[in-house]
């Protein structure tokens, strides 16, 4: 995912070349082009919700035109128990226990009254609090999509990515001790200052399942870099290289020995054998496995492992062209399979000119998944993901191939408060069209750059599961503490 100001010319370049990709008849295995149904049934509102007016996953039009959008947005049995908006989210942030984590870019770290990560403190959701605004080199670098919590271990880290492909700071913070008040564990003689670590290519980061291992990956370049964190105050990189050509986020086996990397164009994933990392071996190599690629969608955002069944499986997400999110079989790693693709009504192919009315003057990104989670690596019963301008979605994944939506929450547009949102993503952009979806025709409105209208938010986040409560962000309403409602969630 791009933001920033001088690099949004240059990715959607980027993003206008690769585009072109899948159109020009590489091969894409026969699974791919394939697969079943994309439909998934609409949630069932209970008491207390406020359904969409629309397409499921939509913002119409007309509620953008008249301030309906604004007012309240739309929830279905989710309820919202707490919010921190303060200067906004910049795209990813991360949460664990009571607080929240609230993610920066370059242009938001220059602009903000707090500068840095904002860390929240919701102890009490009603009120939540501002405890500290973490400051070291990583975190005022633009943390982009690095920001991410071990649970376990109770680590926060993020990689300085600048423009979004490149990093030299690297922190790691303890917040397992008191999450509102984050520990730099790697700094420089009790500062905020962490010492440099080259990182080519820095644009996502992630924890391996053990905590033993924090990867990154690049756009441009196909750079993956490990950084050895088992002493998170001395962590030092014991692999980088180049495989392939573009990677963007991806997901580790539960012991380690793969590494499931998104891809750019076409979208798709590739499966490594990262053993040698695993086991620290001397001379450490990745060796690719397979990989599996697609046409209705670009820009695959991110890989989640998961066995439902007892089968190995993969959560994959794009973040361009409505591709959705897709179930990925791996049982035979070296042929992965799709079984299931999940799309919004608003993402079907004969909707897209609702598409382009809709979000022709609020920013690159439509109505696109983004990031997502599961309730539980092993028999997950649900899915949350961040779907940009359709909020927060839920599905019940209990039955693979009947997944179906059981819960969402799009919270209301922030065009009134966009002077305070100095941090937010969205509000910086300056890309004033749906860019995301021009594979489809979806150009958006003259002159395509400009100041965004605010009409819908962007929930980019993933959301966290935490019994009946769900930790999410969104870039203009902040950090959000959501219930379920109605039952809909612990599903039996």
């Amino acid at each position: 995912m791009v933001r920033g100001v001088r690099w949004r010319v240059g990715r959607l370049a980027l993003a206008l070349m690769l585009a072109v990709v899948p159109l020009t008849g590489l091969p894409v295995s026969a699974s791919a082009a394939g697969s079943g149904d994309s439909d998934v049934a609409r949630a069932v509102c209970g008491p207390g919700s406020a359904p969409e007016t629309g397409l499921q996953g939509q913002v119409p039009l007309a509620d953008r035109r008249s301030g309906r959008s604004q007012q309240g947005g739309y929830h279905c049995n989710l309820d919202l128990l707490g919010q921190f908006q303060g200067q906004g989210q910049a795209t990813i942030g991360a949460s664990y226990g009571h607080c929240q984590y609230l993610g920066t870019v370059v242009t938001s770290t220059l602009l903000a009254k707090h500068r840095g990560v904002n860390v929240v403190d919701f102890s009490d959701p009603a009120n939540p609090k501002l405890t500290a605004s973490l400051a070291s080199p990583a975190m005022l670098g633009g943390t982009w999509e690095t920001l991410k919590v071990h649970q376990e271990r109770g680590l926060l880290a993020a990689v300085s990515v600048g423009a979004g492909n490149g990093g030299i700071f690297f922190s790691v913070y303890d917040v397992k001790t008191d999450c509102a008040r984050p520990r730099l564990l790697n700094s420089v003689a009790g500062t905020d200052l962490t010492l440099p670590m080259f990182i080519p290519g820095g644009h996502e980061g992630g924890w391996a399942p053990d905590g033993r291992t924090y990867w990154v990956t690049g756009v441009v370049g196909g750079t993956i870099t490990a950084i050895d964190v088992v002493n998170p105050a001395r962590p030092r990189v014991v692999y980088s290289g180049v495989v392939g050509l573009t990677h963007h986020g991806f997901g580790v086996s539960n012991d380690g020995n793969r590494i499931y990397v998104a891809s750019i164009a076409p979208a798709g994933i590739t499966v490594f054998d990262s053993s040698d990392i695993q086991r620290r071996a001397l001379f450490p190599m990745l060796r690719q496995v397979s990989s599996l690629s697609w046409t209705d969608g670009l820009i695959s955002q991110h890989v989640i492992p998961f066995t439902s069944g007892g089968r190995p499986h993969l959560v994959v997400e794009d973040e361009f062209a409505s591709g959705g999110v897709r179930i990925v079989d791996i049982a035979d790693e070296r042929a992965p399979r799709i079984v299931r693709r999940l799309k919004l009504e608003i993402n079907r192919p004969e909707n897209v000119s609702a598409r382009a009315a809709d979000t022709a003057s609020n920013g690159i990104f439509g109505y696109e998944a983004h990031y997502c989670s599961l309730d539980r690596p092993t028999d997950p019963t649900a899915l949350a993901c961040g779907w940009t301008q359709s909020g927060i979605r839920v599905f019940d994944v209990r039955d693979l191939n009947r997944p179906k939506e059981i819960a969402y929450f799009n919270p209301p547009g922030q065009a009134a408060r966009r002077g305070q949102l100095a941090n937010s993503a969205h509000v910086t952009s300056t890309l004033g069209s749906p860019v995301s979806d021009f594979v489809n025709g979806n150009f958006g409105t003259p002159p395509y750059v400009g100041i965004v209208d605010l009409t819908a938010d962007w929930c980019m986040s993933p959301p966290r599961f935490d019994g009946n409560k769900l930790w999410v962000a969104c870039d203009d309403n902040g950090a959000l503490a959501l219930r379920f409602a109605n039952g809909a969630y612990p599903l039996s």
